[in-house]
């Protein structure tokens, strides 16, 4: 799985994920953790439809940024840094992703929404964690336009 996303990776954004990984050498293998983590916990609770912009999308947009955080935790404990760290990563993440606006804009915000939820779930185990996101995807509104997504600071989003 990891391979695949490295693989699509051309050389500029090869070297710009280096570059982070470098400057954070202490959140990329907790990061890469994470990212396997998550996609094993989406698939398991939402089978391939988590590749979709709906619901269980934003479910493990959240998610990512959470376990990101978690794990960093693990390595060095400062969470205000741990927590920057998963927004500077999955913010890169956006940025050579070819998503069309729209889909950049929710993914973005259902990261950010990951860093406001954790505040509420740090000290909740995993098993929690994903019945607290599956609730708040349960939750989530949709949108038809990026200026949508800022009337909506306490949720998830999703298009489709």
């Amino acid at each position: 799985m990891l391979w695949r996303i490295f693989n699509r990776l051309d050389f500029k954004q090869l070297f710009g994920l280096l570059g982070l990984f470098i400057r954070n050498p202490f959140y990329g293998i907790p990061t890469i953790i994470a990212t396997k983590k998550c996609m094993l916990i989406a698939q398991k609770e939402y089978g391939n439809t988590h590749h979709l912009n709906n619901p269980a999308n934003a479910f493990r947009h959240a998610l990512w940024v959470i376990l990101i955080i978690r794990r960093c935790l693990k390595w060095r404990r400062n969470e205000e840094k741990a927590k920057a760290w998963a927004k500077k990563f999955t913010d890169w993440h956006e940025d050579f992703s070819p998503n069309e606006p729209l889909d950049r804009a929710m993914d973005i915000h259902n990261n950010l929404m990951g860093i406001i939820f954790y505040e509420e779930i740090k000290n909740k185990s995993e098993e929690e964690i994903v019945t607290f996101l599956k609730q708040k995807a349960e939750e989530a509104a949709k949108i038809e336009t990026v200026e949508e997504v800022e009337g909506f600071d306490d949720k998830l989003v999703y298009i489709a």
